[in-house]
């Protein structure tokens, strides 16, 4: 799952190119993703993991780093 995150994020935010993305990087505390960015890849998460991520349950801190976002999908997957 985390592999298919990291490929995600690679795919559509532009400001990782070239950056190890680790477990634990802070993508919204170290500059790399806005708010604006969590709204289209929470669409991408969707889909790819076939999941449907109310907005309204979620806070912007949840897609800091790959492990919160891993966590955030496993929550909505039943």
């Amino acid at each position: 799952m985390k592999d298919k995150i990291r490929e995600i994020l690679l795919a559509n935010i532009d400001e990782l190119d070239g950056v190890d993305i680790t477990d634990d990087l802070e993508l919204i505390t170290g500059g790399y993703i806005d708010s604006f960015d969590i709204i289209g890849l929470i669409s991408e998460f969707e889909d790819a993991f076939d999941i449907s991520i109310p907005l309204e349950d979620l806070e912007v801190g949840q897609f800091d780093t790959v492990n919160s976002i891993e966590n955030v999908i496993r929550k909505f997957q039943n």
